[in-house]
């Protein structure tokens, strides 16, 4: 297996983690190589900047095709790819069920676009002697700043928002901020038009119709591809996409170029494998296969050693996503993939948000009308909150297993009543299975003072592997009960500002 190449800092995934930490690298004039598993996605934006082989979002007839990339379980040893081009990986834990993006630009295709900040307001304070909240509110407000994100307004007029489709009053959104979000909202409400950005990147405005869980053709939602990837390739970002890292090795001798770690990963397009050498890695493969790769670099490969606490600290966010039998009179997918969060009426529950998620991008999937216009007329029903975040993850005899109970966390109780009584006030039905099914996998390689309650530090290192960053939602101290979009990309953000400043410190030349 030859090395074909040696980099100052390797990034692995391009999601909220990767994409900020690699962006904010590359403008700083550093070496930065990108390794993300996944395509790059047909869009507007992205066929503008002439970037070639796209594969295409799983509409229309590719919806059938391109929807699944691969199927993961806690009980079989390797995963089943069905196709290396495909949307989403599904993992079927124990007493979980993880949905996992697979894109350049990572969950940002499959995300609703909500930017909200922690639950708690002193989320970051007693992590570490290193962070607080002070100090990560610049991050989360320059964040929002570049994704040009901000709330729905009435001015918006968004159709069928919980307000306007709420039950006669049955659904409540009273005292209940709705978080920043990341679209391009029309400057004329419902007519959208096309923009260009000082990248040259072309775009649409939002259309409400179709910008959700099957990703944004037009651009209206903002996504990281064309947002934080492309322009830190202006900047000299080398991306590879359709290469997946399998493993991660400590070099035992600094060589002439002072490379510490070997990363190994699959070339999808040539079905081989290959190796590059880096002096820093950058882990954002997501919360659930960063730690994933972890286990097996150190559990099977033994290329790693150490990090006593990896694997601890998993939690869903309180994730909860059900199909909702509303049967509504009105088409109700049009709006934002999300409706803002709501309650019943007389709840007194403060932990939960409940939203709804329209049913978009059905529009060109081949199927009989009248069923197009009865999914038009239902939603699904999302749910979260800060869960216990006390789940675990491991290998064991080669298998990657995720453990998780929900009646172990008080959370699920909360939604359950949730659920309950707005079936019961709304006369509608809520379909979820029993395990719930998380897009928001957190923990397993959380913040913490040393490694005997932690696997990385105040910035970003994992404590017994020097040159080792984890920047994505596996980072996460515990649960934000909130979109945890933009943690992951503050957190992002202030992990490559310290490694910038730790370069600077020694002098390192680009």
């Amino acid at each position: 297996m030859a090395i074909d190449k040696q980099v100052e800092i390797l990034v692995i995934g391009s999601g909220f983690g990767g994409a900020v930490a690699a962006r904010r690298l590359a403008e700083a004039g550093r070496n930065v190589l990108m390794l993300e598993r996944g395509p790059w996605r047909n869009t507007v934006p992205i066929r503008s900047t002439g970037i070639e082989d796209l594969a295409p979002l799983p509409q229309g007839s590719q919806a059938f095709t391109y929807s699944l990339r691969s199927i993961r379980a806690h009980f079989i040893k390797d995963e089943f790819l069905l196709n290396k081009k495909g949307f989403v990986e599904v993992y079927l834990g124990d007493g979980i069920n993880v949905i996992c993006s697979s894109n350049v630009g990572g969950g940002s295709h499959i995300y609703a676009g909500m930017l909200g900040r922690p639950s708690d307001p002193n989320y970051w304070d007693d992590r570490h002697p290193g962070i607080s909240r002070e100090h990560m509110d610049k991050y989360y407000d320059e964040i929002l700043t570049l994704l040009a994100a901000r709330s729905i307004s009435p001015d918006d007029r968004v159709p069928n928002g919980i307000d306007q489709t709420n039950y006669n009053g049955e659904l409540s959104s009273a005292g209940m901020m709705s978080p920043p979000v990341g679209f391009l909202l029309p400057k004329k409400p419902g007519l959208a038009a096309k923009v260009v950005d000082r990248y040259g990147v072309e775009r649409w405005e939002c259309d409400m119709r179709n910008n959700s869980f099957l990703g944004s053709p037009s651009g209206g939602k903002t996504t990281l591809d064309f947002s934080f990837v492309w322009p830190a390739m202006q900047h000299g970002l080398v991306v590879r996409d359709l290469c997946e890292v399998k493993s991660i090795r400590k070099l035992n001798t600094r060589d002439a170029v002072g490379m510490r770690y070997e990363v190994r990963y699959r070339n999808q397009r040539s079905g081989q494998d290959e190796t590059v050498l880096a002096r820093h890695v950058v882990l954002a493969a997501g919360g659930l296969n960063t730690v994933r790769l972890l286990l097996r670099s150190r559990d099977v490969e033994h290329g790693l050693d150490g990090m006593p606490r990896l694997g601890y600290q998993f939690g869903t966010n309180g994730g909860f996503f059900g199909f909702w039998k509303e049967n509504s009179k009105q088409d109700i997918a049009d709006g934002m993939p999300l409706s803002a969060p709501f309650r019943s009426r007389d709840s007194t529950n403060k932990s939960v948000k409940m939203l709804r998620a329209s049913v978009q991008g059905f529009d060109r999937i081949p199927m009989p009308a009248p069923v197009r216009r009865w999914l038009c007329k239902n939603s699904f029903m999302v749910a979260f909150g800060r869960d216990d975040s006390n789940g675990s993850m491991e290998i064991v005899r080669g298998k990657f297993k995720i453990r998780y109970r929900k009646s172990e966390n008080s959370i699920y109780q909360e939604i359950d009543w949730e659920v309950t009584t707005i079936e019961r006030k709304t006369n509608t039905k809520v379909y979820a299975p029993s395990a719930p099914v998380t897009v928001q996998p957190i923990g397993g390689a959380c913040l913490g003072t040393s490694n005997s309650n932690g696997v990385i530090g105040a910035n970003g290192e994992i404590f017994d592997h020097p040159g080792l960053y984890v920047v994505d939602a596996s980072a996460l101290p515990e649960s934000p009960g909130a979109p945890p979009s933009l943690s992951i990309a503050a957190w992002s953000a202030h992990v490559a500002d310290r490694l910038l400043e730790s370069l600077e410190c020694r002098g390192a030349q680009p």
